[in-house]
């Protein structure tokens, strides 16, 4: 399954963010795309989208320059989530089988999924599926130390990958060191925090060469839904 995105920048749990940065997301023109996901633990799909709120600017800014935004939500807010203006839903919390059967037909635009450990079913009812950590991560939680979850490397990523029906987004100390280990694995598209939210030097340097390894291994182009 060709992935709807093959960057995506998530957005850090706290503090602020730069606007500015999303102008030096530069993947090139041609088939490379890239899609933001808006997210924060514990936080309303509604304060995620608040104008006044933190990532205000930065979802300004996206829809200037026509990148998709994906809201994270926990699952039961899933279907009031769908009034909001994005571009589509990602579910966290590794939403079970039975609730993703129930949401899909519900839901309207791109629907994603956080999932951990161990493969799971359901890959048929999701555009994609965020795995994480592939490698040790270099953002931490609020509350939790750095380094507390623990990684499924390469192993656990090609577990995900060996059903010909995933589309899995690598996620977890990926970056220019690790991406082509991902992608060898099977991973669709690679995600980050700090890859995208760093020193604005730092972040176009990366996010060129992640889509430099994206376009040599020849990634399919992102796939349109009917």
């Amino acid at each position: 399954m060709a992935s709807p995105f093959h960057l995506l920048a998530i957005t850090p749990p706290t503090g602020p963010v730069d606007p500015e940065l999303v102008a030096r997301w530069r993947t090139g023109a041609g088939e490379l795309a890239l899609a933001v996901l808006l997210r924060e633990p514990g936080a309303a799909p509604e304060t995620l989208l608040d104008p006044a709120g933190r990532l205000a600017p930065l979802i300004r800014r996206c829809r200037e320059r026509a990148v998709p935004l994906l809201l994270a939500v926990d699952p039961r807010h899933a279907l009031r989530a769908t009034a909001l203006d994005v571009d589509g839903l990602h579910l966290r919390g590794d939403p079970s089988l039975a609730r993703l059967a129930d949401l899909r037909p519900r839901l309207p635009g791109l629907l994603g999924r956080a999932v951990h450990g161990e493969p799971q079913a359901g890959h048929h009812l999701v555009d994609y599926t965020l795995v994480a950590p592939v490698f040790a991560p270099t953002t931490a939680q609020p509350g939790a130390p750095l380094g507390s979850k623990r990684p499924i490397g390469l192993a656990g990523l090609r577990a995900w990958t060996a059903d010909p029906a995933a589309c899995v987004v690598a996620l977890g100390g990926v970056g220019p060191a690790t991406a082509v280990d991902c992608l060898a694995a099977g991973a669709r598209a690679l995600a980050g925090i700090g890859v995208f939210f760093g020193p604005p030097a730092r972040v176009e340097q990366d996010v060129a060469a992640l889509s430099e390894q994206l376009r040599a291994l020849h990634v399919l182009s992102p796939r349109t839904r009917a």
